[in-house]
């Protein structure tokens, strides 16, 4: 991968987490500011009700603070040094679960030689943003991720039973690059000089990614 690319994967990466932190830490942040002037407000008239605003406050700090720790982990996943690959996939899995309790994740994920640290943070982030974007676009009821070791290749397959991509039956992604997600996933990819197909219908969406591994 030319230094360009990797420029330019570097940038779409801090562009995606500068998105992220304005749209959850910084929000959060504006209405914690509302609810501490509302205690302020409420001190010397109404002690009950600058109580309970306080504890409202307590609730969103708490609630920044797990996000945050969220965004630290997606930096780096920490869990592979401490216990394991697998912890990882648990890990995620849990956080899709009460992100959409009513869409079903089904992972299958075969245990891959760590070793090479930045293939396998690459593979993990690159599950990450595909379940993001079933999150976000599919309004699938049923999802299901595998990561299968064959030896000179990883293969990661991404599946959703939802309305597909613009209800086209193939898709092309150099005529949509207008798809962050996507495009993210594509440069991520090509950063390990693997390659990645998408077919997209009616019936949902299948997204094939092989990324070679060095033995």
């Amino acid at each position: 991968m030319r230094g360009k690319d990797i420029l330019r994967l570097q940038e779409t990466e801090r562009k995606r987490i500068a998105e992220e932190l304005h749209d959850t830490t910084v929000q959060d942040m504006v209405h914690l500011s509302q609810q501490l002037e509302l205690v302020l407000h409420y001190m010397d008239s109404d002690v009950a009700q600058a109580k309970l605003e306080a504890v409202m406050a307590k609730k969103q700090i708490k609630k920044m603070i797990g996000c945050m720790r969220e965004t630290i982990y997606d930096l780096r996943p920490m869990v592979f040094d401490d216990i394991g690959w697998g912890a990882a996939f648990d890990h995620l899995q849990d956080k899709l679960s009460r992100q959409n309790p009513e869409l079903n994740f089904a992972f299958d994920i075969d245990e891959i030689d760590t070793s090479d640290g930045v293939t396998a943070v690459s593979i993990y982030r690159i599950v990450c943003e595909g379940c993001q974007n079933i999150l976000k676009h599919s309004k699938a009821q049923n999802a299901a991720v595998d990561v299968k070791d064959f030896g000179a290749y990883v293969k990661i397959r991404l599946y959703d039973d939802g309305i597909g991509i613009e209800n086209d039956l193939s898709y092309s992604l150099d005529k949509q690059k207008h798809h962050f997600g996507l495009q993210l996933m594509r440069e991520r990819t090509e950063s390990l000089s693997g390659k990645m197909d998408i077919s997209s219908g009616n019936t949902g969406t299948v997204l094939d990614i092989e990324i070679p591994v060095l033995n």
